[in-house]
């Protein structure tokens, strides 16, 4: 079984969280994404779509503006969010993940196929 949608495109590892009170925390940017990604989900209607198997994962990022960025640091912000809204148990399903570089969208947005294996 595969899934294959578009999310919002989410902050950096280095936006999405903070370090206060030694703590490390998530951002303000980093809510919002969340927030932002969990409505996704629920339009989507894969809000609590809560899968158990492993997975398969292949991301195709879509950025907002031309400027160079490391594909690399993407992904946590996503998957988190993927947890948070209860699409998957947790992001340590999955087993392979695929990410490639798209093109400049007005807005960004990351295209992503799950397959459960």
């Amino acid at each position: 079984m595969s899934y294959i949608f578009t999310m919002p495109w989410p902050p950096s590892v280095g936006g999405c969280w903070r370090v206060f009170r030694n703590r490390l925390i998530l951002s303000v940017r980093g809510r919002e994404y969340r927030k932002e990604a969990i409505e996704r989900l629920k339009e989507l209607g894969l809000y609590k779509e809560l899968l158990v198997d492993e997975l398969h994962v292949s991301l195709v990022l879509n950025p907002p503006t031309l400027r160079r960025y490391d594909i690399d640091n993407f992904n946590k912000a996503l998957f988190d969010s993927l947890s948070h809204g209860e699409f998957w148990l947790d992001d340590e399903q999955v087993i392979s993940l695929n990410i490639k570089k798209g093109v400049k969208i007005k807005g960004g947005n990351v295209q992503v196929n799950v397959t459960v294996l």
